[in-house]
């Protein structure tokens, strides 16, 4: 079992959590923990700074800076049948606002 921490979670099936985790198993999602914005050290708990998403997200949206990262994720969601393996990180976006940046990137996550 792995634990991957972010400062937001946004994943199909799930609501957007602020300093959640995610759960994976056999490099499943299995489920997305909210800790109520409060991340506690647990053991082998990975943190990275930005927004967890699924992978298709990197694979499939071309961004604009000003896209609403939420609004169209999640449209994209709703859209397609998303397969469960493989998480992606928005890094760089602007993340009070929730708007895509120039300097925003996605990157996979292994």
């Amino acid at each position: 079992m792995r634990k991957i921490a972010a400062n937001y979670i946004l994943l199909p099936g799930f609501e957007l959590v602020r300093n959640g985790y995610v759960i994976l198993e056999n490099g499943e999602v299995v489920d997305v923990v909210d800790t109520g914005g409060e991340i506690k050290e647990i053991p082998c708990l990975e943190f990275y700074g930005g927004l967890i998403v699924a992978d298709q997200v990197r694979e499939e949206l071309t961004w604009m800076p000003g896209d609403d990262l939420c609004g169209r994720i999640r449209r994209l969601y709703q859209d397609n049948v998303m397969n469960k393996n493989g998480l992606a990180l928005v890094q760089g976006a602007d993340f009070a606002r929730m708007l895509w940046t120039p300097e925003a990137r996605i990157i996979h996550l292994r």
